[in-house]
């Protein structure tokens, strides 16, 4: 059974969460991670899901407010897509922030991913437009009921 928990910045397994970043979300489209600034991540919440040592998926909540985040980065595993680990894992994420005090969560999807947030109660929030070359929509869901 897949476990979640907190990432801690500059970890290994922060680290491993980079390196699935970069997989997943980066090298398909030409672009480096690790070229990237990511000095602010250190003020970001990191979280994953893993079997033993290994990780499945990972996200990085970055708090725009008292009570906001925006939910950034989210990679699965290629070789473990379709059994239900993103959707795990944002139903350990979501209750996570409530705990810190959080109520809204925000997120930028890729065109691909809207009926997949859609599912888990997230809206649209605005129209497309473009980052990291590729169409997206901004999306929130409220936490507080």
């Amino acid at each position: 059974m897949p476990q979640f928990r907190e990432i801690a910045h500059n970890s290994d397994d922060y680290r491993r969460a980079c390196r699935l970043r970069q997989a997943v979300l980066r090298s398909p489209l030409g672009l480096d991670l690790f070229q990237e600034d990511l000095a602010g991540e250190a003020d970001q919440l990191h979280f994953g899901l893993f079997e033993a040592a290994e990780l499945l998926a990972c996200v990085v909540a970055k708090p725009t407010s008292p009570t906001a985040v925006q939910l950034r980065q989210m990679a699965v595993d290629p070789t473990q897509q379709g059994r239900g680990y993103g959707r795990r894992l944002l139903g350990s994420v979501e209750p996570a922030l409530v705990e810190r005090g959080y109520t809204s969560v925000t997120l930028h999807a890729r065109v691909p991913a809207i009926g997949f947030y859609e599912k888990l109660g997230y809206r649209l929030v605005g129209g497309e437009f473009e980052e990291v070359g590729i169409a997206h929509v901004e999306m929130q869901k409220d936490l507080d009921g």
